[in-house]
């Protein structure tokens, strides 16, 4: 009942404070009706004398110029005043003495100048938690000036103009969980010889926050008093020189952060007094040489933290600080490791020297650390992995990622057994060099632990499919961004713990029937914005537990009947952004939507295709209705059937007689339209390459042997040719190259052998270059048959070509029939003929 009474006097006086409230000063024509906005200058003094159980007021952003002691002192349930944003010059409390739950007193951003002891006589017996004059203009504050207010938790005085700061302002406070003084300008800490005979006791404070002031040196005794302090922060000062007594006075000191000063050297066993310290922070200082000496004598310490300094070196002195597990050099001006710099740190369990310049690391650098478990060397120039991870037994982490990676030896993690994590992004990895096979062993068979390995952003394509095998336990892999074309069947098969697996922003043409199979456990699977057209039937049928399958962004255009998806209830289906052919074929996807549990996400932007049936293109998928468009039309099948024997009667006929077609239609054209081919305006010095020759790795002794002598021979006017891989753009990616290479070439030339129409990263070529064919609509390409190939193996896009009467050349040993090659040639290297169609790719 009494709950509910403060509730309605709180509603009664909120009404009467917004419709009897005094006029506002200033401009308020914009606050909301629903909303009461005080913009008061002064309060009546009765105002709340018939509201004693009011709890919640809000004061701030207003005018007061004085705190409204005299309307607030009937509140005596407010737990909080707040007073926030005011004019507010003087602190007067009177009449607070009966406040039994007041909790804190928040004053802001106000005009205070002068804090007095007496001030805070009427708070003595109240249970204030907080104070806070942050952002004030407080600049100085006298001896024992917060004596009264012994319940006080949490003092703020951030953000005023406090020249000078010690402890006494503080004496006769009882305990202080946090004192903050941050941004407040404190140029001196007070030294200890006019603080050292105080008699009264001193408080407890044990979070003492410092930064952001403009301290220039920590004399002895500067921190007289502060026996108590738990934890000091003075990041962001300008202090430029320590010494072995700065802080002794700071006994039971267990964090301390003077990170981001000007500090250029630490003297030796600059902080061996502080025996309980276990948490140091220097970074962000102007330090050129890490030396152990700095950190002698430090009994307790745990964590130390060097980053962002001008580190050039690390010292060969041994290091004393046995406590030590977490050192953080990172960000400094390292360019290598050498033998014997982290002698002594025996129990040293984390090390970061990641954002260096390290370009050596020898076999010996961390010989030492034998019960590492965190090893973090990002962003650095090249690290040759020599073999001094094998001295790591107990590494469970390591991270190597925006590096430049080498290696001779594939047996890198021979002995890394207990490696959980494992991270090589953007480490401009081939794939290639994941797997070697002369000795059919993969850089990963030894890490029998490995949950997570992160191998986003490389150069993966042509990884072989053996590369994951010993991985039974790995439960994360991100191949996101790796170039990856082609995923071989069994790829990921061992891999049964497998719960995540990224693949987005691939390469991906297509997904065969068994390219995840063994994966059971598999939660999430990424592949979006890939260039997938089509899923085999059974590409999902092992994935059966997923949460979340993403096919968004690639080329689907339907799913064919049977393909099989995951049964989970809670399955997240994302294929948004596909072009999809919403026509009888895909009704069966449709209705399959329909009838299950599965989340479409971004429902909206699954949408059909133009190829979609009429009136449904742009409309999302979810909106196509089968039963509105694929009923069953008996005369309509019935005329289809006959048209379409009579279309393969007559397709029969032609095909035997295509040459006499063709011959008189040829004749035909003659006769009404007469015959002039049309050239290229461009010759071939108007080009950056006059010729582009692209050939598979077994015809490379024929080109460098034959054709390019002969080349230079008979056609020396060809000064800017293009010889295979090996001349394309190595800046650019692969098949960015590709494309450049034939863009920039008045003729592209590709020799086709038996061995290279089954080379997927050749027939890329050949479709890529007939796309340009059809682009540019000129007879820019070539096709050289340097040995017969049989019919059932040549590959459809061939067929197609030299279906549209497109130019081929044989090449032959015999001496006679090269002079007809050449004659033939020669006459095609002359002018790019424009074409009247395309071909089909």
């Amino acid at each position: 009942m009494a709950t509910k009474l403060k509730i309605v006097y709180s509603a009664i006086l909120y009404l009467l404070l917004c419709f009897l409230a005094p006029p506002t000063t200033g401009n308020n024509s914009n606050a909301s009706s629903s909303h009461c906005q005080f913009t008061n200058t002064s309060m009546g003094v009765k105002l709340f004398a018939n509201n004693p159980l009011l709890e919640n007021l809000h004061l701030s952003t207003n005018r007061f110029e004085a705190i409204p002691h005299e309307a607030l002192s009937a509140l005596s349930s407010l737990p909080v005043v707040d007073l926030v944003i005011n004019y507010i010059s003087s602190l007067n409390f009177s009449g607070f003495e009966r406040w039994q739950d007041i909790k804190r007193i928040d004053l802001m951003l106000n005009n205070i100048g002068i804090v007095r002891q007496n001030d805070f006589l009427p708070l003595q017996n109240t249970t204030v938690r907080l104070l806070d004059l942050a952002n004030n203009k407080i600049q100085d504050l006298p001896d024992q000036a917060f004596l009264h207010l012994e319940t006080v938790n949490d003092l703020i005085l951030s953000g005023n103009a406090i020249s000078t700061f010690d402890i006494r302002p503080f004496l006769g406070m009882v305990s202080v969980n946090y004192l903050q003084v941050y941004g407040s300008h404190v140029q001196n800490l007070f030294p200890s010889d006019t603080s050292s005979n105080i008699s009264i006791p001193y408080p407890i404070i044990e979070h003492l926050d410092l930064q952001e002031n403009m301290i220039q040196s920590v004399p002895n005794g500067a921190l007289w008093g502060f026996q108590t302090t738990k934890t000091l922060n003075l990041w962001s000062n300008r202090i430029s020189s320590i010494r072995n007594d700065s802080f002794c006075c700071l006994i039971s000191l267990t964090d301390l952060d003077i990170s981001r000063n000007q500090l250029s050297f630490i003297p030796q066993g600059a902080f061996s007094c502080l025996a309980n310290l276990e948490r140091l922070n220097i970074s962000g200082n102007l330090l050129q040489v890490l030396s152990p000496d700095s950190f002698h004598g430090m009994l307790s310490i745990q964590i130390i933290s060097l980053s962002h300094n001008l580190v050039t070196d690390l010292s060969r002195a041994a290091w004393t600080t046995t406590t030590l597990h977490t050192l953080d050099i990172a960000n400094n001006l390292l360019d290598s490791s050498k033998k014997d710099r982290f002698n002594g740190l025996s129990n040293l369990q984390a090390l970061n020297i990641s954002f260096n310049k390290i370009n050596y690391l020898s076999v010996y650098s961390f010989a030492a650390l034998s019960n590492l478990l965190h090893l973090d060397i990002r962003n650095e120039k090249h690290i040759v992995l020599n073999g001094f991870l094998k001295l790591l037994p107990k590494l469970q982490f390591l991270d190597m990622s925006n590096t430049f990676i080498s290696w001779q030896s594939i047996r890198q993690f021979s002995n890394n057994t207990n490696l959980l994590e494992l991270r090589m992004e953007q480490a401009q990895l081939r794939g290639h060099d994941l797997f070697d096979r002369s000795q059919n062993i993969s850089l990963f068979a030894n890490l029998v632990s490995l949950q997570t390995l992160r191998l986003k952003g490389n150069y993966l394509f042509g990884m072989d499919a053996l590369v994951f095998s010993n991985l039974s336990k790995l439960y994360f892999l991100d191949l996101s961004d790796s170039r990856i074309s082609v995923l071989q069947s069994g790829t990921f098969k061992d891999l049964r713990s497998l719960a995540f697996l990224y693949m987005n922003n691939n390469k991906v043409l297509a997904l065969d029937g068994e390219v995840f199979q063994g994966l059971g456990n598999l939660r999430v699977l990424l592949i979006e914005n890939n260039i997938i057209s089509k899923l085999a039937p059974t590409t999902f049928a092992t994935t059966q537990n997923l949460d979340q399958l993403i096919l968004s962004e690639n080329s689907i255009g339907t799913i064919h009947p049977g393909t099989s998806f995951p049964m989970n209830p809670s399955l997240t289906l994302d294929i948004s952004r596909n072009p999809f052919s919403c026509t009888c074929e895909l009704k069966w996807f449709r209705n399959w939507l329909h009838n299950t549990d599965i989340k479409v996400k971004h429902p909206n932007q699954t949408l059909c295709s133009s190829a979609s049936l009429p009136g449904l293109t742009n409309k999302p998928i979810l909106s196509f209705q089968p039963s509105d468009y694929c009923g069953v039309d008996i005369g309509l099948v019935s005329g289809l059937i006959m048209a379409g024997v009579a279309a393969i009667l007559l397709g029969v006929l032609a095909y035997i007689n295509r040459w006499w077609l063709n011959y008189k239609f040829f004749l035909l054209k003659l006769a009404f339209f007469g015959y002039k081919e049309v050239e290229e305006d461009l010759a071939e010095d108007d080009h950056d390459y006059q010729l582009n020759l692209m050939f598979h790795d077994s015809e490379e002794e024929l080109v460098l042997n034959t054709i390019r002598p002969a080349l230079e021979e008979r056609l020396p006017h060809l000064q800017h040719v293009l010889y295979g891989d090996d001349d394309l753009n190595a800046r650019m990616y692969y098949i960015d190259a590709i494309h450049d290479a034939i863009e920039r070439s008045f003729k592209t030339v590709l020799l086709v052998s038996n061995q290279s129409v089954g080379d997927a990263w050749f027939m890329t070529k050949i479709r890529i270059a007939l796309e340009h064919l059809n682009e540019t609509r000129l007879d820019k390409v070539i096709l050289i048959f340097v040995e017969d190939i049989a019919a059932d193996n040549l590959p459809y896009l061939v067929r197609l070509f030299l279906s549209r009467n497109r130019p081929y050349i044989l090449w032959t040993d015999d001496e006679d029939g090269q002079k007809l090659f050449w004659a033939t040639f020669e006459k095609s290297m002359r002018t790019n003929r424009v074409l009247n169609n395309t071909i089909p790719v």
